[in-house]
């Protein structure tokens, strides 16, 4: 039993964020550092064009949305973005039982990749 409850913390705290990217156009842009992009609330007010959705989650104990927000800029930087607008962030709690209750939360966090015109 201990071996199962020490493994399942273990899982819990190490885990990966997991990223989706949903690339809407097939354009190449050059690669970007991650501290150019902008990460934004709202839409801008100047005109822009969306070029992927990503979303990244966490399930466990240890990462915040901050590592979320990492994820995202990192991604929409590879893709050649300009910002990165974000959507609300997303948690759901949970619990397991190896024999006692472990509680963890699965975080998720969504944003759509821009250029400006």
């Amino acid at each position: 039993m201990r071996l199962a409850l020490r493994l399942a913390i273990c899982l819990l705290a190490v885990g990966c964020v997991k990223v989706k990217v949903q690339q809407w156009d097939a354009i190449e842009r050059p690669i970007r550092e991650p501290e150019s992009i902008s990460v934004l609330l709202a839409e801008p007010e100047e005109p822009y064009t969306v070029i992927a959705v990503i979303e990244s989650s966490f399930e466990g104990a240890i990462k915040g949305f901050d590592d979320l927000r990492e994820e995202l800029v990192f991604e929409a930087a590879q893709l050649g973005g300009d910002a990165v607008i974000l959507s609300p962030e997303s948690k759901k709690s949970g619990v397991i039982f190896v024999p006692t209750p472990i509680f963890y939360d699965k975080k998720k966090l969504t944003g759509e990749v821009i250029t400006f015109n």
